[in-house]
């Protein structure tokens, strides 16, 4: 019998696009959002719930794996909300993206939709992904893992008529999310880290977060939801994740973008406006009951003449497993 992971590729290979390169295995499906999922040496390395990609029949089907979202998701405008109820709508996360390109390493998926927000503005936009495989950061590489994956995510919303930034904001977010134990702490390497964290989000994590000199530790372990942000102003260098009961390094940093409009990502009220944040990192500990975390880079919006244009973000997601807690005991301490 199959692995989790086995049957992913079986269900969703030959509509979608299906990378292998030695024992790296990642799945890119144009049908469940155009997610990515990936695999290194047989250990599945993101969150997946086989049930619901088996079945999607929920009101809201969260698949795992690295998803692309329009933001924001709260405030006035938000696309996750109808009135004061909180809605995925199907333009986001039901309507499949078709398959546009394929080639050895890389794909590319597209389709057209309107999205329509908190205020009542719609939006018809053209969403693209492109996939495509890559050599792993050098911050895991040289530390001599004993196997390493990463690739590229590069995504963009196109927005087409006459949309004006008064009445709608729209960037690129990917939010990849990954099983959360015990054992399992996200960081940020940034200077000047207790001035680098936006907690304009849930109850403030207190002493979950612990401060060092080149970064900062956030433990999430999938037992008490929270979210942080990490400001644009701050520019880390990447953020990631240490799950020393697999033995696995995970590095998530942005490549490139276009749009220099930032703001309020944020599930909330958003008291202090759409423009109280301005972050390009996230990181969201979930609740016991979903035992999950996420890793999260952000973009920003392109405005000319006071109509939206839309957005662009590329981001690079690297995996590196070690044969003990050694490498990456190190590479924590050298946040610290």
């Amino acid at each position: 019998m199959g692995s989790a992971f086995d049957e992913l590729v079986r269900l969703k290979g030959e509509a979608g696009f299906v990378f292998e390169d030695g024992g790296a295995r990642a799945v890119f499906a144009p049908d469940l959002g155009a997610r990515v999922f990936c695999e290194l040496e047989g250990v599945s390395l993101h969150r997946l719930d086989i049930g619901n990609v088996r079945q999607s029949d929920k009101v809201f089907n969260n698949f795992g794996g690295n998803n692309f979202w329009p933001a924001p998701e709260g405030g006035e405008f938000g696309f996750n909300y109808d009135g004061d109820t909180w809605r995925v709508q199907a333009a986001i996360n039901d309507e499949p993206f078709a398959l546009a390109e394929r080639r050895r390493s890389s794909a590319r998926a597209a389709k057209e939709t309107t999205l329509i927000n908190r205020k009542g503005a719609r939006l018809p936009v053209i969403m693209e992904r492109a996939f495509q495989a890559a050599e792993p950061a050098e911050e895991l590489a040289r530390l001599g893992p004993s196997a390493a994956f990463a690739y590229t995510v590069e995504d963009e919303i196109r927005v087409r008529g006459n949309v004006k930034a008064e009445d709608a904001l729209l960037a690129c977010w990917t939010l990849e999310q990954f099983d959360a134990s015990d054992e399992t702490t996200s960081f940020a390497a940034v200077e000047r880290p207790e001035e680098a964290i936006n907690f304009d989000f849930y109850d403030h994590p207190e002493d979950r977060i612990l401060y060092g000199k080149g970064g900062f530790l956030y433990k999430t372990d999938g037992k008490r939801r929270g979210q942080i942000g990490v400001k644009r102003a701050a520019c880390a260098r990447f953020i990631g994740f240490a799950d020393r009961g697999r033995k696995l390094l995970v590095l998530r940093e942005i490549l490139g973008r276009t749009g220099e409009l930032y703001f309020n990502i944020a599930d909330n009220d958003q008291p202090k406006g759409p423009f109280s944040a301005a972050d390009e990192y996230s990181i969201f500990n979930g609740p016991e009951e979903f035992g999950f975390f996420e890793l999260e880079t952000i973009g920003g919006a392109q405005v000319q003449g006071g109509f939206l244009k839309g957005s662009r973000l590329v981001s690079k997601t690297s995996f590196a497993l070690f044969p003990d807690s050694a490498a990456i005991d190190g590479f924590v301490a050298e946040l610290l």
